[in-house]
C-alpha cells in the first residue's frame, strides 16, 4: 500500500475516533430522558457511538504501527519524543506509555457500559473518563494537531456548555 495512502487512514481513523468523542459528549450533556423507551433508545445510540469509536480508535493504532511506526515501539517512542520537543521543547516519549493504556482502558469502558449501562456508572468514574480522554483528545488535536483545529477546540466546548444551560433554563421555565 502506497505510504501516503496508509497516513491517509491513520490522519482519519484519528479524526473519526475524536468525532465519536464528541457526539458521546453531546450525547451525555443532553441528560437521560424520563420516558424509559426514549432513555433506552438515548443509551443504546450513545454506547454504539462509543463502540464504534472504539473500534476506530483501535484501527487507528493498528495503522500507526503499520505505516508510521513499523511496527517497532521503539521508532513508536522517538516518534513521541520528537512530536513533543517540536511543541514544547521537551525531549519526552512517555506520552506513548499513556496512548498504551488509553489503549487497554478504551475497550474496557465499552465492555463495562454494555454491562452496566451509562447511567449507572459511578458519578467519579464517568467525569475522570471525560476528563482523560478530554486531556488526550486536546493534545492529539490542539497541542499536535493542525492550527485550524484550535477553532474547532474552542467551538466544541462553547457549543456544549450553550447546549447545557438552554437545557437547564427549559428545566427552570418549565
Amino acid at each position: 500500500m502506497d505510504v501516503e495512502i496508509g497516513e491517509q487512514i491513520v490522519l482519519w481513523t484519528a479524526r473519526f475516533a475524536v468525532a465519536t468523542y464528541l457526539l458521546r459528549l453531546w450525547g451525555d450533556v443532553d441528560g437521560w430522558p424520563d420516558d424509559p423507551a426514549r432513555r433506552r433508545r438515548r443509551e443504546t445510540w450513545v454506547r454504539v457511538v462509543w463502540t464504534l469509536g472504539c473500534a476506530v480508535y483501535l484501527l487507528h493504532v493498528v495503522a500507526a504501527f503499520q505505516f508510521v511506526h513499523h511496527w517497532s515501539h521503539t521508532a513508536a517512542a522517538v516518534h513521541t519524543a520528537e512530536q513533543t520537543a517540536a511543541v514544547t521543547g521537551w525531549q519526552w516519549g512517555g506520552g506513548l506509555w499513556i496512548n498504551y493504556l488509553f489503549t487497554l482502558w478504551w475497550p474496557l469502558d465499552v465492555a463495562w457500559s454494555w454491562q452496566r449501562g451509562l447511567d449507572r456508572m459511578p458519578r467519579r468514574y464517568v467525569i475522570g473518563m471525560r476528563l482523560i480522554v478530554g486531556f488526550l483528545v486536546f493534545n492529539a488535536t490542539v497541542v499536535f494537531g493542525p492550527s485550524w483545529w484550535r477553532w474547532l477546540a474552542a467551538a466544541v466546548p462553547a457549543g456544549l456548555f450553550a447546549r447545557r444551560a438552554r437545557q437547564l433554563a427549559a428545566a427552570a421555565n418549565g
